[in-house]
């Protein structure tokens, strides 16, 4: 499945983990007696489906001009000049173009880096060339109240999201169980009535929604590599298996719950980063905190691909 989001109001980021607890939050209201099972097959290594962080999406009449994450390779950049170095650093995401062809081979980091001035350069997006829409997004940092009813004193915290033009997110579901098309589909429509995010009260988080039915990504045979598109929280054995082939960069996160609880930090593999290939699934959802426990999903979303071990 793909699932395009397409942003009414100010619309706050949604890496894996958050869009997972909203849409496990919509299918407990709407499939009560499914929720439990649900999340035992995800605790105990059977995910019924896996999905991706979401992505840019660029609008342009009825084409779709989807963007992935950077790939984190080993390039050799030594010789590569600082100014392109520089303006490199600013991309977050890559056209499925330019995508595909890197993952392929077909591409190498360092060609298009030498060649940086054939491509172009907008907001934290690179392309090919430049489009003929006007697109864009803007970020908004607003201030928000907490009471913390340990201490009993007020907290000022912040919240992020951003303002689309022409362009919106999309993501990716593997499904294990075809019966969660229904379900997730279901699910979007609640949150399209009830919004994404805290701000939902104010009009933010607000959106419309499409789903496309692609083919689940196959396992082929030659398939020796896979890049994670969602955040990835390893397993011991996942651990086991990093070798000089990984590429990757960490991130971690620290939640906190209504009870003003800081919830204990975990740690996962960004979007992105790329791993030898060895079975169907990797990561897992852990708990974290101990007054009212979060689930913090870390399945990796592996985009599988072939690549010429040296």
């Amino acid at each position: 499945m793909l699932v395009y989001i397409k942003p009414l109001s100010t619309f706050p980021k949604l890496h894996s983990d958050t869009l997972f607890g909203a849409l496990t939050s919509a299918i407990s209201e709407l499939y009560p007696d499914l929720i439990e099972k649900m999340l035992k097959e995800f605790e105990e290594g059977r995910p019924p489906f896996l999905i991706s962080s979401t992505f840019p999406v660029i609008f342009n009449d009825d084409e779709k001009i989807k963007f992935y994450p950077k790939l984190i390779m080993d390039s050799d950049l030594s010789n590569i000049d600082s100014k392109t170095l520089k303006d490199y650093k600013k991309v977050e995401y890559i056209e499925e173009e330019l995508f595909n062809a890197l993952i392929k081979g077909d591409l190498t980091e360092k060609d298009l880096l030498n060649n940086y001035d054939n491509y172009y350069r907008s907001l934290n997006l690179l392309m090919s060339e430049k489009l003929n829409v006007d697109f864009g997004f803007g970020e908004n940092i607003l201030p928000n109240n907490m009471v913390n009813r340990l201490i009993n004193e007020t907290e000022i915290f912040y919240t992020q999201g951003d303002s689309y033009k022409n362009l919106g997110l999309f993501y990716l579901v593997y499904l294990f169980d075809e019966c969660y098309g229904k379900i997730i589909e279901s699910a979007m429509k609640f949150l399209k009535d009830r919004g994404f995010g805290r701000d939902i009260s104010t009009g933010k988080g607000h959106f419309d929604f499409e789903i496309e039915s692609v083919l689940n990504y196959e396992d082929n045979e030659g398939d020796n590599m896979f890049v994670s598109l969602s955040r990835f929280i390893p397993t011991e054995n996942d651990l086991k298996r990093i070798n000089e082939y990984s590429f990757y960069e960490i991130g971690s996160k620290r939640g906190r719950d209504k009870s003003g609880e800081i919830r204990k930090q975990v740690r996962f593999f960004k979007e992105g980063s790329v791993f030898p290939n060895f079975q169907l699934t990797y990561g897992n959802i852990v708990k974290s905190g101990d007054i009212n426990p979060a689930i913090e999903y870390g399945y990796a979303y592996p985009l599988r691909f072939s690549k010429e071990i040296k």
